[in-house]
């Protein structure tokens, strides 16, 4: 322990002072005189042992109500409940999502462009008879009066050729004669 000693300030000031008095507690009166009628003890008997105890913390406030929710909260409640259902039904049924292909919209104040064809270059062999037909059906088409090149020939007999049945289209193939496939020797 410490053994110092407080000092008082002498002088007029101190003297001014006084030390503040204190004054003990006493226990609310309903909450002395219940205890008392519990017991079936007289009230002087119930407080002599009561005063040398410290008494029961009695609540000194009310419990408060539940607040009432606004009507914006009852109403979010309501829609998020309502929500909470729908969803459960959803994932209770069982389907098929369905495929959702996406659409090409243009960009607005651009003019929809229409999709090029992709061209193919190809190299093939044939016999001079057969590419001399070439230049001869090109001239007589000219003389019909529509141009027309050496690939636009070519598409159009493919095209003749895919408008046949089988039978048709087996005959005329028969007719083809085969040649060997690559580069001539020069």
């Amino acid at each position: 322990m410490n053994d110092t000693v407080k000092k008082t300030p002498s002088g007029p000031a101190s003297a001014a002072k006084a030390p503040k008095k204190l004054i003990p507690r006493t226990a609310p009166k309903a909450a002395a005189q219940a205890p008392a009628a519990e017991n079936n003890t007289p009230p002087s008997v119930a407080k002599a042992p009561r005063a040398a105890a410290k008494p029961a913390a009695a609540p000194t406030t009310k419990p408060r109500a539940p607040r009432k929710p606004s009507a914006v909260e009852e109403t979010v409640a309501k829609h998020q409940k309502v929500l909470a259902e729908a969803l459960s039904k959803a994932q209770a049924i069982q389907y098929d999502q369905p495929k959702v292909m996406k659409q090409d919209v243009p960009k607005k104040g651009k003019p929809a462009k229409a999709r090029k064809i992709k061209l193919v270059r190809d190299s093939y062999a044939m016999p001079e008879a057969e590419h001399a037909r070439i230049g001869e059906l090109k001239k007589r088409l000219a003389a019909l009066g529509n141009e027309v090149k050496k690939s636009e020939l070519l598409r159009a007999g493919i095209a003749l050729l895919a408008a046949l049945n089988d039978v048709e289209l087996k005959a005329v193939m028969g007719r083809v004669e085969r040649i060997k496939t690559g580069r001539p020797t020069k």
